[in-house]
């Protein structure tokens, strides 16, 4: 234990035998005294407070070494921890006592090598088995007699080197975590988090829990450390700051000022588009192409393009129904194939074939997949992965269509949009390819994989709640009494709160795990703490979630898909969630395309509420997909039957 007081520790005492010229003029080891604490007259080592048991062991060790190689002329004889008054022990006393530390007394007595510890603590006296004789046939093994003098000298600095490491901590972050230390104009400390395996830290897309899926690590972390609004990690020598909560809308509000997208950084050389609005550090050109890149996502161009989502949402519907009411469905698939066909009618405005649409799908996951995967993101021969060749076959329908444009004129799409995109402040300023490109190609990812994964989600949590799916049909059997079978937006966004409020719901309990990382340009103070200029902020929208002291319930019973899913909660603005909802993020690079992402999902939720009735394969035991993914999906994709419903009023159905 520590001593409350600095303890003298006598490791030698001065043996004349060993000095025959009878003087206290021995060579005494050079060693740092802010390491080991200070030699006093005695040759004895005043080990600090502030120093534990290792220091000491490690310190004797390496005097010892020298001890036993006649590098100094002075010979172990006893050692005392504790007060200077500290008088050895009987042998009757020693060995009464020496089970405590499970070592034999008896030859240390016999040779007359006197040691005894007084316990800080109590103040009582334990016993101790010889230290010079274990510590000499350490040294023997550490320099053996034999090596040679560089092999000695070798051995000493790895030993020094190493009780210096053991010692100061801000050694051992320089060198095992380069980038973790604090900036030193700074009095405020660094956020509490784990700092895993040395160089490597901790990899944070290893083992998601199957009860959660991705986004499990920053859940399981954050639970530990007692969920802080602010804390870090390390992986692959890059420090992270993890923020959640109001803080993290105060932080992404900056962007520019404190902090920037690291995404050109992370993402160059990979799958991510980074001549895009999502990753565009510059924040002059990025102002500009989110004006450019807006201009085709304004809510009167998404209304302009309902009309195509609900005949996306029709084909699917009639696939479900031709399976049969006993063939079982996977959500997962008829999602993610609703929002490609979204994809490239309505985002490229592209003209397929029965023929090519499997292949155009089949390149978006592919590209997708290969984006997330382990290869790319550690740039392993990306160029030879599938996942860069089906984002070339994308790339060259895209500017395909971009050659098709320019010469028959604008259309519908929101390709169209971007490509014929004129800044308001300079009329001559446009998109140029490549940007026209990468952002329809980030547009493509965002709405594809985020909106299906939530309209997988959607279904499980309705499937779940029979009631919620009851209460989402009736809205829309009573809005199609008003206004027909066509849907619009503003009949959506205005007389269905209900279908808005399961949306919502979903995207609370299950959201993106994490946005794209900013850089700090300059230390910052977050919640009293200090992020170091050149940190990578990883902001969290699931922790600021799960972790709103609005709809927080113990055991996060309020994430649970069976306990947790309550669409009625954004009905009442006393259990409505907290303004740090953010599932489109926040601040400057606010999701451009949340408009046409709300308007995909509601006129698919809408158009399935009012043709088709279903029934999961399995309502309890849900696994989530450990899968490294945006956003968790259940392992099984949501297997469902599908019959139509009494109200069903597609004419081919």
């Amino acid at each position: 234990p520590r001593a409350k007081e600095p303890p003298s520790i006598t490791l030698w005492e001065h043996n004349s035998l060993a000095n025959p010229s009878g003087t206290d003029s021995l060579p005494v080891p050079s060693l740092p005294s802010t390491c080991f604490g200070s030699f006093n007259s005695r040759l004895a080592l005043n080990i600090k407070s502030t120093l534990d048991l290792r220091a000491f062991v490690v310190a004797a060790h390496y005097l010892l070494v020298l001890g036993g190689t006649g590098t100094a002329a002075f010979q172990p004889v006893r050692i005392h921890v504790g007060s200077s008054s500290a008088s050895p022990l009987g042998k009757d006393q020693m060995q009464a006592r020496s089970s405590l530390l499970r070592t034999p007394v008896n030859g240390a007595v016999q040779s007359g090598n006197v040691h005894s510890v007084m316990s800080s603590k109590a103040g009582s006296p334990l016993a101790l088995s010889s230290f010079p004789v274990a510590f000499t046939s350490v040294a023997n093994t550490i320099l053996p007699p034999s090596a040679s003098r560089l092999s000695r000298a070798f051995r000493l600095f790895a030993l020094f080197f190493t009780t210096l490491m053991a010692i100061s901590t801000q050694l051992r972050r320089r060198i095992f975590y380069p980038g973790l230390n604090p900036d030193p104009t700074k009095t405020e400390s660094l956020p509490i988090g784990p700092s895993g395996c040395p160089f490597v830290g901790t990899p944070f897309f290893f083992n998601p829990s199957k009860r959660f899926g991705a986004g499990d690590f920053y859940r399981r972390i954050s639970a530990k450390l007692g969920n802080p609004r602010v804390w870090r990690y390390y992986f692959m020598g890059q420090p992270f700051a993890v923020i959640s909560g109001t803080k993290l809308k105060s932080v992404l509000s900056k962007e520019f000022d404190s902090n920037t997208s690291s995404g050109v950084d992370l993402m160059d050389d990979g799958l991510m588009p980074i001549q895009s609005v999502l990753f565009e550090p510059d924040k002059s050109r990025h102002s500009f192409l989110r004006r450019l890149v807006g201009d085709a996502l304004t809510p009167r161009k998404v209304s302009q393009a309902v009309p195509t989502l609900q005949k996306a949402a029709e084909e699917q519907v009639r696939r479900m129904l031709s399976a049969g009411p006993s063939e079982n469905i996977q959500m997962a698939k008829i999602c993610n194939d609703y929002t490609l066909d979204v994809a490239w009618r309505q985002i490229l405005g592209l003209d397929l074939s029965e023929e090519e649409i499997p292949q155009f799908e089949k390149a978006v996951e592919e590209w997708i997949k290969g984006m997330m995967s382990l290869r790319v993101l550690f740039r392993i021969a990306v160029k030879s992965s599938p996942g860069y060749k089906a984002m070339l076959y994308i790339t060259s329908k895209i500017e395909e269509k971009m050659k098709k444009l320019e010469k028959d004129g604008p259309d519908t799409s929101t390709l169209s949009g971007m490509l014929f995109a004129r800044d308001e402040e300079d009329p001559s300023k446009t998109l140029t390819r490549e940007e026209v490109v990468d952002n329809a190609k980030i547009l493509i990812f965002a709405g594809s994989e985020t909106s299906a994964s939530t309209l997988t989600n959607a279904m499980l949590f309705l499937g779940l709640h029979q009631g919620a799916w009851n209460k989402l049909v009736e809205e829309q059997l009573q809005m199609r009494e008003r206004h027909g079978d066509v849907l619009t937006k503003s009949h959506l966004d205005d007389e269905c709160p209900y279908l808005e409020a399961v949306i919502k719901e979903s995207m609370r309990m299950r959201t993106v795990s994490g946005g794209i990382p900013r850089r700090t340009t300059e230390t910052i103070i977050v919640g009293g703490e200090q992020i170091p200029k050149g940190w990578l902020i990883d902001p969290s929208p699931l922790l600021t979630h799960e972790l709103d002291p609005v709809t927080q319930e113990e055991g996060s019973s309020h994430m649970d898909p069976v306990m947790g899913f309550c669409p009625e909660r954004w009905l009442n603005m006393e259990t409505k969630p907290s303004d740090s909802y953010i599932p489109f993020g926040f601040g400057p690079r606010y999701c451009l395309g949340s408009n046409l992402a709300m308007a995909e999902m509601k006129v698919f939720l809408a158009v399935l509420a009012r043709n088709i009735s279903y029934k999961l394969d399995r309502e309890d035991n849900i696994e989530w997909s450990r899968d490294l993914t945006v956003i968790a999906k259940p392992v099984d994709g949501v297997q469902v039957t599908v019959k139509a419903s009494k109200q069903n009023s597609m004419s081919s159905v």
